[in-house]
């Protein structure tokens, strides 16, 4: 062994190989690894696994430091080979595992020291699979891994290992993008070992674009016409305007004689006759177009492109067509059997382009009998009318074989069976028509249920609203009596969860508030407060105005280190007036507030007290400093940033010991909604324990309410004289929230600019779109309302996904509202899309945004949309003709839905029931799902107009359609034309 000296003291190769890993010298460990003596090596290896434990420990501790889980979330797994953070990008931007805190490394679980261990298991580790089983230990590796030194160590090592180390490798990969896939693959290349048997490495290595020069072309690229992935992996190649990657690729190969064309044609047409579906078969379809073989070539292959005329996916079928007409003159046999093949397609085209065929080979009438009675049972009534004029144009040639055709007669409609049974004899059997459906009537629509009694046994993670809800309502209620037995529960129920909650200086998630307030109950002393002072704010008041009438400001937060108690973090948010012409938004904004002063105005000489004007007011916009703990209000979106401030004064209350008796915000049906009694039994329980409700929990519980005056509640909360009680029945003898002016945009970015549908359509169909929210609201007073409906700030995307299924339940009787706070999230997020039915279910005007809203639940063609829309007509509120105007929108400007399953949809509506409003919905969509002019129609267009007729005839619906009108004029050939006759019909002509 040799022994290196440092400082005076013995300095052994252990001890220069450790301070290299340290120290994440990679390229030093590379030089130093490769010149050890083997029992240097047997030294390191024995020692590399305990520092591998040390830096994955030391690791786990700085991460514990940085990251707490969040709602519903789970803490990552120091075991090597857990699930976290495979990507290899350090955790960048999403807050899981240690890469959360080390991006700058590769994203491993070691501190960023997973390269260098690497390099030192490669220089090292003895036997071929303990080595291959470091290199690939989840903790050292990532996507950003890198593997030039690691390779360098390994081809210094025998021949004979490096093989067996590469194959098992190989061996590990999965998947095209294996993070395990670039060592394999570089090591491959430097050590020149012949790559094993392995259909995941090939894809692999076309995952990573190789180039010309690249050793492994030989061995790999003969291997993609057999391995699995390939076609699917390739999809995307084009030929034009001109070759993508591997396309052109294998054209330089062959242009500069590296691989053969007749190898390459060979490997199409293996990869043809072993089957697939179009998509994994399109790239060699493409391939073979760019070999285009010569005539010479296709004939001697014309019995492989016979064999898959039969079955084939139709661009294979097509393909193959060419290629046998190509490699005439064909035997009378071939002929036969090609037509036959062909009539038997169940495309259109195809058996058409058979039929020709058949025509020009006339001659051989008697042996083409059996596909031209093929052609007379096509699903294609083109075909079949092609077919019959084939029949009685060559009466003469087909009369040797007119049993054959007169079998098949029967197949034929009526009108062209009768034709051939004139001439070939035959039973003409007319089709069964289709028994008549008579849809059931829309179900009795069914009202919502009364909501469950609060709880404490919830899942501690509190994802779903109901149980939120709950949890809140129990605690508050417990929290005012004994806490011993409420200590208890929440110990057991939360035990060591959230243990880093009070490092945050923001609490962006419900589940850190439910945390907290569960940790405040069970560890009084644990919260040591923010770290960062926000300093004095400009104006100390209230932290909500309590309503038109002054009352008590709830008392400051005594927790440590709280310091001076901020201002609302939302007032002074404003509330959006138009970005248009002030003078116009001013005026609507002056008149809308008219009117609410007026109603406030008469409950006041109903109820005998006055309503000061200066709480009329509207908020001050001067900015304040924002309150500890929660975010900013530009960072979240309007009914997040309400949802955290309800909480936020519960665990503030909680601190002070000023908590009410009861929240007065629990709703009493699974809707959202507050029975105004139950409100009022409320009131009235706060104000005999003298305690004040919290602000915002009043503003939650007056948006509860349900629509409209409830004056005998009003009177009742009048009485109790208590400021709280006193906002609530002015709200309850008003006539509640005036329902905000709501809207939309359509924006999109072309190049580097953004631009309006309304003022610029595009010229093709873009994929950068965005729903842009407006939303106008008259200043109600309220601090907490007025910030729930602002309109959002544009880039106002923050930490909501697992809490927008509270957000229905916010404003229960104003859908519309929620629907636009909804429509940043529509393209692009599920988070929105997962709560349309709360929004279907509760009440209030449904304007653009919401039929919006349903219209990308049905072009999603959701399982849940069918059963929405009959819901809501069952109630009478579903926006039909909005919702078809805004489906074909989406069809028209996105490149996200296909109008089948559109139609889809609406077939299954139709069929429970609600076939009147799915005819109101079709009267705007039809026009966007009939072909363009030009278009040749297809199957969703023919599936369109068949359901159409059928629901104008349950509808009985009256009035023809123009766009319809245009079609139903042809010669009645296609089921397309022959349908929309059939609708022309029905609606009657002009």
């Amino acid at each position: 062994m040799f022994i290196y000296f440092r400082r005076g003291g013995l300095m052994t190769a252990w001890v220069r190989v450790r301070d290299r890993i340290t120290a994440r010298d990679a390229r030093g460990l590379a030089d130093l690894v490769i010149t050890l003596s083997e029992a240097e090596r047997a030294e390191v290896a024995r020692r590399l696994p305990d520092l591998r434990g040390d830096l994955r420990q030391a690791a786990g501790r700085r991460a514990g430091e940085r990251w707490s889980p969040g709602l519903g979330g789970s803490g990552w797994d120091g075991d090597g080979d857990g699930e976290w953070d495979e990507e290899g990008d350090g955790g960048e931007g999403n807050g899981r595992g240690p890469g959360a805190w080390d991006g700058a490394w590769a994203g491993d679980g070691v501190g960023g020291h997973g390269e260098v261990l690497r390099i030192a298991g490669a220089g090292v580790l003895a036997g071929p699979a303990a080595t291959a089983a470091w290199l690939t230990r989840r903790e050292l590796t990532g996507r950003r891994a890198r593997t030039k030194e690691v390779t360098r160590v390994l081809a210094a090592r025998p021949a004979g290992w490096q093989a067996e180390v590469a194959a098992r490798l190989v061996k590990k990969i999965r998947t095209p993008d294996d993070r395990n896939a670039p060592l394999a693959l570089a090591v491959l290349r430097a050590c020149g070992t012949p790559p094993p048997e392995h259909d995941p490495l090939v894809t692999a290595w076309l995952r990573t674009r190789p180039a010309a020069g690249d050793p492994l072309i030989g061995p790999l690229l003969p291997r993609i016409f057999e391995a699995e992935g390939v076609g699917r992996l390739l999809r995307e190649e084009r030929l034009e305007p001109a070759p993508t990657h591997s396309l052109a690729l294998i054209e330089e190969l062959v242009a500069t004689g590296r691989v053969s064309r007749v190898e390459l044609l060979d490997g199409c047409l293996r990869r043809f006759l072993r089957g697939g579906d179009a998509i994994d078969l399109r790239f060699f379809v493409r391939l073979h177009r760019m070999l285009d073989p010569t005539p010479q070539e296709a004939a001697a292959h014309v019995r492989d492109y016979l064999r898959l005329l039969p079955a084939a996916p139709g661009t294979v079928a097509e393909l193959a067509l060419a290629q046998v007409r190509r490699a005439g003159p064909y035997e009378k046999a071939e002929a036969i059997e090609a037509i036959g093949a062909l009539t038997f397609r169940p495309e259109a085209k195809l058996a058409l382009q058979g039929l020709r065929w058949l025509e020009r080979e006339a001659a051989h009438a008697a042996g083409l009998a059996p596909a031209l009675a093929t052609a007379f049972g096509h699903a294609s009534y083109e075909v079949q009318e092609r077919a019959t004029r084939i029949a009685l144009k060559h009466a003469a040639a087909f009369a040797p074989a007119r049993e054959v055709l007169a079998e098949a007669v029967p197949l034929l409609p009526a009108t062209l069976g009768t034709r051939v049974a004139a001439q070939f004899g035959g039973d003409v059997t007319p089709r069964e028509q289709p028994a008549a459906v008579t849809p059931p009537p829309l179900p009795a629509p069914a009202g919502p249920e009364p909501f469950p009694e609060p709880t404490l046994d919830v899942s501690h993670s509190v994802y779903l609203w109901v149980d939120g809800e709950r949890w809140l309502a129990a605690f508050v209620q417990q929290a005012a009596g004994d806490r011993k037995e409420m200590r208890r529960t929440l110990a057991e129920q939360f035990g060591g969860a959230y243990p880093q909650v009070y490092a945050h200086e923001e609490w962006v998630d419900v589940s850190q508030w439910i945390g907290a307030l569960a940790r405040q109950v069970t560890e009084p002393a644990a919260d040591p407060g923010p770290t960062s002072d926000p300093g004095p704010t400009s104006d100390p008041g209230p932290t909500s105005d309590p309503g038109p009438t002054s009352g008590p400001a709830p008392a400051a937060d005594p927790g440590p280190a709280s310091g001076p108690e901020p201002a609302d973090p939302w007032a002074g948010a404003g509330v959006w007036t138009g970005a248009g012409d002030a003078e116009e938004g001013g005026g609507l904004e002056r008149a809308f507030g008219r009117l609410f002063e007026a109603a406030w105005k008469e409950a006041e000489r109903l109820l005998g007290f006055g309503v000061p004007s200066e709480r009329m007011a509207r908020t001050s916009d001067q900015p304040r400093p924002r309150r500890p703990r929660l975010p900013l209000p530009e960072t979240l979106a309007p009914p997040h940033l309400f949802l955290l401030r309800r909480l936020d004064e519960i665990y503030r209350a909680l601190r002070a010991g000023t908590l009410p008796p009861v929240l007065l915000a629990t709703p009493t049906l699974t809707t959202g909604h507050l029975d105004p009694a139950v409100l009022v039994d409320r009131l009235a329980e706060c104000a005999a324990a003298g305690v004040e409700p919290l602000p915002v929990d009043l503003a939650q519980a007056l948006l509860r309410l349900p629509r409209g005056r409830h004056p005998e509640a009003a009177a009742q909360a009048a009485r109790i004289d208590t400021p709280a009680a006193t906002t609530a029945a002015l709200w309850l003898n008003g006539a509640g929230l005036p329902d905000p002016e709501t809207g939309l945009r359509w924006s999109y970015t072309e190049g580097a600019t953004g631009h309006y549908f309304d003022e610029r359509e595009p010229g093709y169909r873009p994929h950068d779109i965005r729903l842009e929210p407006l939303l106008r609201a008259v200043p109600t007073g309220l601090e907490a309302l007025d910030g729930l409906l602002r309109e959002q700030a544009r880039w106002s995307w923050g930490h909501h996904n697992h809490s927008m299924n509270w957000w229905p339940s916010l404003l229960p009787s104003h859908r519309e509202v929620v629907a636009v706070d909804f429509l940043p999230y529509l393209f692009g997020s599920q988070g929105a899309m997962l709560w349309v039915s709360a929004l279907a279910d509760a009440d209030g005007p449904a304007g653009e945004a919401m039929a919006l809203t349903l219209a990308v639940k049905v072009a999603n063609a959701d399982p849940e949309a069918a059963s929405l829309l009959v819901r809501m007509a069952a109630r009478g509120d579903l926006p039909a003709e909005d919702v078809g105007a805004q489906v074909a929108l989406l069809l028209r400007r996105t490149p996200y839905y296909q109008a089948r399953q559109v139609v889809g949809v609406l077939a299954e509506a139709a069929r429970e029931g609600a076939y009147a409003a799915v005819w109101r919905i079709l009267t705007n969509l039809l026009p966007a799902l009939l072909p363009a002019p030009g278009e040749r129609p297809r199957a969703a267009h023919t599936e369109a107009v068949t359901l159409a007729a059928d629901v104008a005839t349950w509808a009985g619906a009256r009035g023809a359609i123009p766009e319809v009108s245009a079609y139903a004029t042809g010669d009645g050939r296609s089921r397309f034309v022959r349908e929309c006759v059939r609708l022309h019909d029905r609606l009657g002509r002009p």
